[in-house]
């Protein structure tokens, strides 16, 4: 007989969803805040504080994070894997050892903690989805790290599935490449997640912009789905949705 849990999500949802953002390229400050904010669906912006000017540079997201939103850790370097170049010597996570990328992510939620010192908790978003340093005999997962200092890791994931509440790893939650999709594509994948009881994530870069974005027109579509369903679906940001679910483990002894 199966075990009966309590419900996951808050009310009568019977989905979550966290719509994430990563890099901070104009058009979400643009586009997707103003409209996330008046559909009232607080998200996450996962930024990278880099250099010396990082505060000047970051400034508007200050009152983003006052409007709800989540500011996540998205590291300084944002380093992928050399595999992206041809060149060997090129800078990537395959010459990163462990403490290397620790040092890089405690400063970067150091340094994004001043652009949203009200927000307790902070998610991470591992640039390119990786989560490795090293490769072959030295190659190490530092999701541990990630563990070490965010209440939750955003990836991409082996499948393109939803998270279930009682068996997601919090620090590498899987999420969907949102890039080209349609709006009937991403309502499709929430309504999947419907069905399921799921946590879906959707990964943004820009609206109208860059290799990655998608179209203003699906994405309002897709959030005016949101808005309309707002009873049956938990729009939230990831840190929140993770808190959730660690809390509702607890009350029912889900190690």
């Amino acid at each position: 007989m199966n075990r009966q849990y309590s419900p996951y999500w808050p009310g009568e949802c019977r989905a979550a969803v966290s719509l994430t953002f990563d890099d901070g390229p104009p058009s979400q400050l643009k586009i997707a805040v103003p409209m996330l904010t008046d559909a009232d669906l607080p998200s996450s912006f996962y930024l990278n504080p880099r250099n010396d000017y990082y505060l000047e540079k970051l400034a508007p997201w200050r009152e983003v994070a006052k409007a709800g939103h989540e500011i996540g850790n998205h590291t300084m370097a944002h380093i992928c894997a050399r595999a992206f170049r041809d060149d060997p010597t090129a800078p990537g996570l395959e010459g990163l050892t462990l403490a290397d990328i620790e040092k890089d992510i405690i400063e970067s939620k150091r340094r994004l903690q001043q652009i949203a010192p009200e927000q307790r908790e902070m998610s991470f978003c591992y640039p390119c989805y990786m989560e490795h340093v090293g490769r072959g005999p030295t190659r190490q997962s530092y999701v541990p790290v990630v563990a070490r200092h965010h209440i939750a890791g955003r990836g991409k994931g082996e499948f393109p599935f939803a998270n279930h509440a009682s068996t997601v790893d919090l620090h590498y939650a899987w999420s969907w490449p949102a890039e080209r999709m349609t709006g009937s594509q991403m309502v499709g994948l929430v309504e999947a997640c419907i069905a399921k009881r799921c946590w879906g994530i959707l990964t943004f870069h820009g609206i109208n912009e860059g290799s990655l974005g998608v179209a203003d027109s699906d994405f309002r579509e897709l959030v005016n789905y949101l808005k309309v369903n707002h009873s049956r679906i938990w729009t939230a940001p990831v840190y929140k949705v993770a808190r959730r679910i660690l809390d509702w483990r607890k009350q029912n002894n889900i190690a």
